[in-house]
């Protein structure tokens, strides 16, 4: 009888991961690059039930096959969406995007160093501090193509197509802008990413100023997943409770006997 109770239990688990998810999701979706994540849920393999007649001899104890059981399912890992956002033109010289061609294959990302170590994010929502350094949302710093720190001699600057940064009339640096390839090497850091394989190669993508890249989450597809996860999550607790009630209604009946 419990077999069913773990089933119902291990699905609220998963969806309760996948609720995570989601709520993930519409928190971020007006976060500029956040790209949304995808739950993937599997099943664990299925046991083949028998009749027994004998429990204390092995061999004479398979009468004939009853069927399979399902032993529930389990979300077995989180994988990120890479399509891209929609495009909002909002003037302001630190907002940045990077715009791919037709056939272009992975996912065009800065490089911006935190907590020591190079990472990319597909946020381009940056911003200047005291000393002139060009920061990221989280405040890492903006690295160009030959993994330097973009410091500016003024708040005022330009961004070519081609990537470079000049300003007073003079190029700063070039933007650092990368091609992930294989999506499988990206392992999430808050909102940036770290590339677990090779490195990156430079991407031939243009740089447009005064743009920025919103959240790729749709919204009301969102809602509507998240609610079915909510009503799923009730139907299986619903089970457990109905379980507990006949549990304790056999201890009860066991207790008079």
């Amino acid at each position: 009888m419990l077999r069913g109770l773990y089933t119902a239990a291990g699905a609220m688990n998963a969806l309760q991961r996948q609720q995570e998810i989601l709520s993930n999701n519409l928190g971020n979706v007006r976060t500029p690059g956040f790209k949304a994540s995808d739950g993937v849920v599997r099943s664990f393999p299925e046991m083949l039930l028998a009749q027994v007649s004998n429990p204390d001899n092995a061999k004479s104890r398979v009468k004939g096959e009853v069927g399979t059981l399902s032993m529930g399912v389990y979300l077995q890992e989180t994988m990120p969406r890479f399509s891209a956002g929609s495009i909002t033109e909002s003037g302001s010289p630190t907002d940045l995007y990077l715009k791919a061609p037709t056939d272009f294959t992975g996912a065009p990302m800065f490089a911006v160093e935190q907590g020591g170590e190079t990472l990319y994010t597909t946020n381009g929502r940056f911003s200047i501090d005291e000393a002139l350094f060009l920061r990221s949302a989280d405040g890492g710093y903006i690295l160009s193509d030959e993994g330097e720190r973009i410091q500016l001699p003024s708040s005022e600057f330009q961004v070519g197509k081609d990537g470079v940064i000049t300003s007073l009339g003079q190029n700063v640096a070039t933007l650092g802008a990368y091609q992930i390839d294989d999506l499988t090497t990206l392992e999430q850091v808050g909102n940036d990413w770290r590339v677990t394989g090779d490195a990156p190669a430079p991407a031939q993508v243009e740089v447009l100023q005064g743009f920025i890249e919103e959240a790729n989450v749709n919204l009301d597809q969102t809602m509507a997943d998240l609610m079915m996860t909510y009503r799923q999550f009730e139907a299986n607790q619903k089970v457990v409770q109905a379980y507990d009630k006949s549990a304790e209604r056999a201890i009860e009946i066991a207790r008079i006997r």
